[in-house]
């Protein structure tokens, strides 16, 4: 099961990324935000994203390919999805450290991960229970939970 605790991990001079979960087809990673941590405008180019905030709440901001710019500010148990060909950009902007857990679809390149932005964890889980919500969006359907075997322990 995701024992939050195990990877709510911080760093000091950006947020952390840590790996739960990835396969062929999924990669699931919680995200640890100190106050004033953002990520770049990016996008993730062939895979689709959700966010699911867990603990503080983050700054969204969306650059559609229309030219208009969405900002969203997202609070405990809210799913934010960036679809492909949307670029945004994350900011802690509260008082509060932020926990995230982010699903991309496929797994994100390695190329669009940034010089130092591999995975910060050392403990990997060996299953997981998604949300609800992440289930229905992937599966099209209500779903209460699904385990995941991690098959590969090398990832």
């Amino acid at each position: 099961m995701l024992n939050l605790d195990t990877l709510k991990q911080f760093k000091e001079n950006h947020y952390a990324r840590h790996l739960v979960f990835k396969s062929a087809n999924v990669e699931i990673l919680v995200v640890c935000w100190r106050p004033g941590q953002g990520s770049p405008v990016h996008h993730h180019d062939t895979s689709d994203g959700l966010m699911i905030i867990m603990e503080g709440e983050i700054t969204n901001t969306s650059y559609f390919q229309d030219g208009r710019k969405v900002t969203t500010v997202w609070r405990p148990g809210d799913v934010g999805h960036t679809p492909v060909g949307v670029s945004h950009e994350v900011k802690n902007t509260s008082n509060e450290d932020v926990v995230s857990l982010h699903v991309y679809a496929p797994p994100l390149k390695r190329e669009l991960q940034g010089a130092d932005m591999g995975y910060h964890n050392t403990v990997i889980p060996q299953e997981v229970t998604l949300p609800t919500e992440v289930m229905r969006y992937f599966l099209g359907a209500a779903v209460e939970k699904i385990p995941f075997s991690l098959l590969d322990p090398g990832l």
